[in-house]
Formats: C-alpha cells, structure tokens, sequence
C-alpha cells in the first residue's frame, strides 16, 4: 500500500485492493480515519471501471519516489527550525508573553508532528515493519500534533487580535494563568480527538500484495463523517477565526496616526497567505473527493488517477507549513531575533561585532493613542 491509503480514508475503494499506501491518508486520517475497506466496497466501486479494473502502478511509483524523499526533507527542515525556536525560547531570562506562550507551544507541535514523517515515509517503501504499538502511538501522535498545530495558530491570532486591537496585554500576571489554561486545554482536546486513532490502529497483512500497513479499522459509514469534520473544525473554522483577526488589525493599523504600519501589514499579509497556499489546495482537492463519493461527479479511472497525484502534493504542501511556521512567527520578531544572535554569540558562532551589527532595535515612534503593548505586539509581529 501506499502511505496516502494507510493514513487517511480515500475516495479510491480501489486502492485497498491494489495495496496503494500514502501518507495522504495518515494526513487525512487526522480527519477521516485511516480506513481499511472490505471486500465488498471493493465489489461496489468497481461499477466505476467493470473492466478492466483502473491502473494505480504510475502513481504509485511516483508516490514510492516523492514521497520518501519530500517528507524526510521537511522533517529536517522544520525539526532545525521548530528545535531552534524552543531553545530560544527556553533560555529567556524573562517570563514570555502570550504570544511566545502560544509559538512555544505551536514549535513543540510542528516538532511531533514532522517527527512521524520519517516512518511513513519508511512504509511507502517497505511497508509498515515498526509493530502494532508503534503503529498506535505514532498514528495517534500525528493527530495530536495536527490538531494542535492549527489550534495555536488560531491562539496566536487571537492574542495578537485583543493586544493590537483592544490593547490587552496579554503577558499581565492576570492574563498569564488564562494563557497556561488555555494551552493545556487545547492539548487535552486534540489527545481526546486522538483516542479512537489509539485504539482502532492496528497492523494488518495484505496477502494479495504481500505487503503490511498501519490503518484504522473503522465502518465505511465513518468516512464522510470524519472528513467533513475535519474540513469544518481543523480548516474551516481556523480560517474563518484568523481571517476575522486579521481583517480587524489591518483595518486598526491603518485606521492609526503616527504608527509604523507598513511592516506590521506585509507581514499580516504573509502569514495569512502562506496559510491559505498551504492549506486551500489540500482541502478542494478532498471536496472534489466528497463529491464523487455523493455522486455528484461522475467517478472515473481518469479521475481517480488525477486526485491521487493532487492528495501527494497537497498533502506535502501542507506538511510544508510546519516548516513555516518558526519564519512566520518567531524569527521576524524583533525579540526573538536578538534572542537568537545572543544564543548564537554565546555558543561561539558568531562574535560580539556581528552580534551588534545586525542586531535590530525596535522602532521609537509612538503615538500617544496607542500604548506600549500595541508597539510590543506590533514588533511581535
């Protein structure tokens, strides 16, 4: 199988039955269940195709190719950003305001998450061989650290929505025992969300195809359950969350007088385009899957081999934003990039010279309407 089937519920009855795997199906398993269809689904979709029945071998051998490599490029990319993000954080000598809170939080997720890559990239090659418990922990992992991923990002928007906009400093002692609650609450909802992964995920052995893989078994009648649920509370809702933020800071910052505002927009502007890149065409792609699984478009061979290639690259485009994340959200700060030089300094990377030379100092203008937790949450961004 390929990665995509194991991990996630596919609109492809065929593919259980080729033993296709991809780590689209994991990624989508944090939403749709990592399925394992019967023999009579297989019965059912081959309606589709009676004859001949549809053949996978390309994609999966560019599946076999991709997929590997990609996915142990992004592990390696966003564990050296997300790890150096932590550290810096870490070695503050000062309590960290709302908004670190909520980075620290969203590096440790990133770093679970592309954590899990490499084993699925090992089974699109030589199928699961790490055992049924490593299959439920590292399954169950991957839903945890995607869940939680997104929801600190909806908590960083929020914080920066209430300090720029209402001027509420979020970093207040009063504030900080509601930031540590909030972070725990989240974390205990996405391993709440991952218990039925824990459970259902098992090991299981494809003699047609002599190969085994790590999937859920769930009933069919779960699928479109599970992916509209996903679509709705882990894309739909964040983006509706953080595209109301953002709308309001830009309208606030350009509403000001005397305020710095070009940085602060273009950086507004990247952050939510690089989640709209990231995340948009991974979920048309699976709304053109629940559609053919309504009958609403007619399935076909040349579909099926069509959203299969899309699920691959999707799927990695939106695995690439955990490497994002630590550019987006740490090191354009002012802080947090003076941070880093003085790590940089004290483990002899860099000498003093340079630390001053390319050290940034925040802005002196100010305007009388707005308050230093306004220009903190402005040089934040």
């Amino acid at each position: 199988m390929t990665i995509t089937d194991t991990l996630f519920q596919d609109h492809d009855d065929y593919k259980e039955s080729l033993g296709l795997e991809d780590i689209s199906y994991l990624f989508r398993n944090g939403t749709d269940g990592y399925l394992n269809y019967s023999e009579s689904d297989y019965n059912e979709s081959e309606l589709c195709c009676p004859d001949p029945p549809c053949d996978f071998y390309t994609i999966q051998a560019f599946e076999g190719v991709f997929l590997p490599c990609f996915y142990i490029l992004i592990f390696l990319m966003g564990l050296c950003g997300n790890v150096m993000v932590i550290t810096v954080l870490l070695r503050s000598k000062e309590p960290l305001p709302g908004t670190d809170v909520f980075i620290f939080n969203l590096a440790i997720a990133d770093v679970l998450l592309v954590a899990t890559l490499p084993f699925w990239a090992a089974q699109a090659v030589h199928s699961w061989v790490f055992g049924d418990f490593l299959c439920k922990v590292v399954g169950s992992i991957f839903k945890i650290n995607f869940y939680a991923s997104i929801f600190f990002l909806v908590c960083i928007s929020f914080d920066r929505y209430l300090s720029i906009v209402y001027v509420i400093r979020m970093y207040k002692r009063s504030k900080s025992a509601w930031i540590v609650l909030s972070s725990l609450a989240i974390w205990v909802f996405c391993i709440l969300l991952a218990v039925p992964d824990f459970i259902f995920l098992n090991v299981e052995f494809d003699s047609r195809q002599n190969t085994t893989s790590c999937s859920l078994n769930f009933g069919s009648g779960w699928k479109i359950i599970l992916r509209i649920f996903n679509q709705v509370v882990a894309f739909f809702l964040p983006l509706l969350t953080m595209a109301y933020c953002y709308s309001h800071i830009i309208f606030t910052l350009l509403s000001s007088k005397g305020f710095s505002k070009q940085k602060a927009l273009r950086v507004i502007l990247v952050v939510v385009a690089a989640f709209f890149l990231c995340w948009i065409p991974y979920h048309l792609v699976m709304l053109i899957d629940t559609l053919i699984d309504f009958k609403v478009l007619e399935p076909s061979c040349g579909w099926e081999s069509r959203l299969d290639i899309a699920e691959t690259v999707t799927t990695s485009l939106g695995f690439f934003h955990c490497c994002l994340n630590p550019l987006l959200y740490a090191f354009v700060g002012i802080k947090f990039w003076n941070r880093f030089l003085e790590l940089l300094e004290q483990v002899g990377c860099v000498s003093h010279k340079f630390l001053k030379r390319h050290a940034r100092l925040p802005s002196r203008r100010r305007d009388s309407t707005w308050s230093e937790s306004t220009e903190a949450s402005y040089a934040g961004l």
